[in-house]
């Protein structure tokens, strides 16, 4: 199932426009902090987002959104495929006891090491890729700044930057 919460609530608002999605050709390769990550951080991130979509929404109305998010996630990361059923049943409600540990592989990742809000960075940038910033997404922001230590005052400073480069 596909959203699309652009142009419903703001007419005419898009920052930029997106491209089909079935066309993702000539994009090149990211180079945002995600991209950035080694695979275990990038699998460490992805997990950790999927574990704690499951935590914040776990009705099952919210089912499509938290496999839609880590979806989206998974390919936003370039992540292989094959990482897409472990991290589907994260979504799920399963590994939450992996939160801790997903948040130290991340957290030592070479990137993150002297500026983890870089990862706030990206999820933020992920979240905005599409042209809105749901309430929803900015809940998991707030949450994985929580797990990751990060103040809420770097996130909203992330959001800012973002906001100024639209």
């Amino acid at each position: 199932e596909q959203t699309d919460m652009s142009a419903d609530r703001r007419p005419g608002w898009r920052p930029w426009r997106s491209q089909p999605k079935e066309k993702e050709e000539d994009r090149g390769p990211r180079t945002g902090p995600g991209a950035q990550l080694g695979e275990p951080g990038k699998y460490a991130y992805a997990a950790l987002c999927a574990v704690s979509l499951a935590t914040l929404f776990p009705d099952q109305e919210e089912s499509a959104y938290r496999t839609g998010v880590v979806e989206n996630l998974v390919r936003w990361l370039e992540l292989l495929d094959t990482v897409m059923p472990s991290m589907l049943a994260f979504a799920g409600g399963l590994g939450a006891e992996g939160t801790e540990t997903f948040a130290r592989i991340l957290l030592s990742e070479p990137l993150l090491t002297d500026q983890p809000s870089a990862i706030m960075l990206d999820l933020v940038s992920f979240s905005l890729k599409d042209g809105s910033y749901d309430a929803r997404m900015r809940v998991l922001a707030s949450h994985m700044a929580g797990l990751l230590m990060i103040p809420l005052a770097e996130l909203e400073d992330v959001e800012d930057y973002l906001v100024e480069c639209l």
